[in-house]
C-alpha cells in the first residue's frame, strides 16, 4: 500500500511538472505580397510605411511606385494607386479618408475602400513624414522643413511654418506632428523641436536639442504624456521635454529616429546605435538594454505581453518587455523596415520588409507541452 502511494505521488508530480512549463510563442506566416508594380533594380530604399488596417483591407505603400490595398482575409490585391517615388513616410486615416505625403511632392487624400483620390495638395517636396488629422485639420511636415496645416476635407491651406534649412547633413525621415493643448509640436532636421500655435502656425517656443552632432535630425514623432513630450534626435539623445515651454527635463545620451512606446511608467525605445531599451519614464534611467545584432530597430510594439522590434538588416524580433530576453524571431529575408501593425482581435501582425514585401503573420501563445497520453 505504501509503495502504491509513492508511485501515485511520483506520477502526480510528473504531471505537475509538465503542465507548469512555460507557454511557447508560435509565429506563423499567413502570406506575403510584393507591393511593387514593376521590378525594381535600383539602390536600396527604406519602406517605412507602417501598414494601415480598415475593416476589410490592409493598406501599405513602398518607396518606389505607389500605395496598394489587400484583402485582409486572403491577401488578394484590391486596388493600387501608382505614384512616382511611392510613399515612404506612412499614412493617417480619419473620418474614412486616408492621408499621406508621397515621393512626387504631393499630399494625397484618398478613399480607403477604393483608392479614389479626393484631392491633392502640392507639398513641393517629398512627403517623408506621416500626417496628423485632428478636429478637421491636417498637420504635416514636408521634406523641405516646411510645416503645413490644411482643411482635411478640402485640402485648403490654413497656414505654413517655414523653417530655414540649416545646411547640415540629414537622414531621410520626418517628424509626425503631435498636439498638446493649443500647440502643435514638430521636430526638424536642424535638431530643433518647436511648439506652434495650432490655429495660426505662429512660433510659441523652440528648443535646439542637438547642435553638435553629425546628424541632428529630430525625425521622431513627439509622444505626449501629461505635460511631457518624449522625443529623440538621431545622433543626439532621447529627451523628456516640458511640452508647454520646451525645456528639457532629462536626456538619455543615445539617439534615435523613431518614436518611443509608452507603457505605464516605462518607455520602450529603439536607438540609432542599434539597441532596444526599456527606460524609466520619470528619470530616463535605463532598466534594460539589448543589442540588435543586425541593424537599427524599428519603433517597438507591445502585443500579448511581447515586445516586437524589426531589425533593418535582420528579423522581426520578439522580446520579453520585463527583461529584454529573446523569445523568438521571424526572418523575412533581408530585413524589416516598418514598425509592425497589430490586429488584436485576430492576433495578426503586419509589416514591410527591405524588399518592399508586405508580410502577414499569426502570433499566439500555445501550451509548450501536452498532457500525458492517458489524461
Amino acid at each position: 500500500m505504501r509503495i502504491l502511494f509513492c508511485l501515485l505521488t511520483i506520477s502526480l508530480s510528473a504531471c505537475s511538472m509538465v503542465q507548469s512549463k512555460p507557454n511557447q510563442l508560435v509565429i506563423e506566416r499567413k502570406w506575403a505580397r510584393s507591393t511593387l508594380n514593376e521590378e525594381y533594380l535600383g539602390g536600396r530604399l527604406i519602406h517605412r510605411f507602417a501598414p494601415i488596417l480598415t475593416e476589410k483591407l490592409i493598406i501599405t505603400g513602398n518607396s518606389i511606385d505607389g500605395v496598394v490595398a489587400y484583402d485582409r482575409a486572403n491577401g488578394n490585391e484590391r486596388w493600387r494607386l501608382n505614384i512616382h517615388g511611392g510613399c515612404e513616410g506612412g499614412a493617417f486615416i480619419a473620418d474614412d479618408i486616408l492621408y499621406f505625403g508621397a515621393g512626387d511632392g504631393q499630399l494625397y487624400a484618398v478613399y480607403p475602400d477604393s483608392g479614389r483620390v479626393l484631392w491633392t495638395y502640392p507639398l513641393k517636396a517629398e512627403g517623408l513624414a506621416r500626417p496628423l488629422v485632428y478636429g478637421g485639420v491636417l498637420y504635416v511636415l514636408g521634406g523641405n522643413n516646411v510645416a503645413h496645416a490644411l482643411n482635411a476635407k478640402s485640402g485648403k491651406l490654413l497656414w505654413l511654418y517655414n523653417r530655414r534649412e540649416a545646411g547640415n547633413l540629414s537622414v531621410r525621415g520626418g517628424s509626425m506632428p503631435a498636439l498638446y493643448g493649443d500647440l502643435v509640436l514638430i521636430g526638424f532636421s536642424d535638431g530643433s523641436l518647436v511648439g506652434l500655435n495650432k490655429s495660426s502656425g505662429s512660433l510659441v517656443w523652440e528648443t535646439n536639442l542637438n547642435r553638435n552632432k553629425r546628424f541632428r535630425d529630430v525625425d521622431a514623432s513627439p509622444v505626449i504624456d501629461g505635460d511631457t513630450a518624449y522625443v529623440s534626435s538621431y545622433d543626439g539623445s532621447l529627451y523628456a521635454v516640458n511640452a508647454a515651454d520646451g525645456k528639457v527635463v532629462w536626456n538619455l545620451d543615445d539617439g534615435g529616429y523613431d518614436e518611443v512606446l509608452r507603457e505605464g511608467g516605462t518607455l520602450y525605445y529603439s536607438s540609432s546605435s542599434g539597441k532596444t531599451m526599456a527606460v524609466e519614464k520619470a528619470t530616463g534611467k535605463v532598466i534594460w538594454q539589448k543589442d540588435n545584432p543586425l541593424g537599427i530597430a524599428t519603433s517597438p510594439t507591445l502585443f500579448k505581453g511581447v515586445l516586437m522590434v524589426g531589425e533593418m538588416d535582420g528579423a522581426l524580433r520578439f522580446l520579453d518587455p520585463r527583461t529584454g530576453d529573446f523569445l523568438g524571431e521571424f526572418a523575412p529575408g533581408r530585413g524589416v523596415t516598418s514598425r509592425v501593425t497589430v490586429d488584436t482581435k485576430s492576433s495578426e501582425v503586419y509589416f514591410m520588409s527591405t524588399d518592399a514585401n508586405l508580410f502577414a503573420l499569426q502570433v499566439n501563445w500555445k501550451r509548450y507541452a501536452k498532457d500525458w497520453p492517458w489524461q
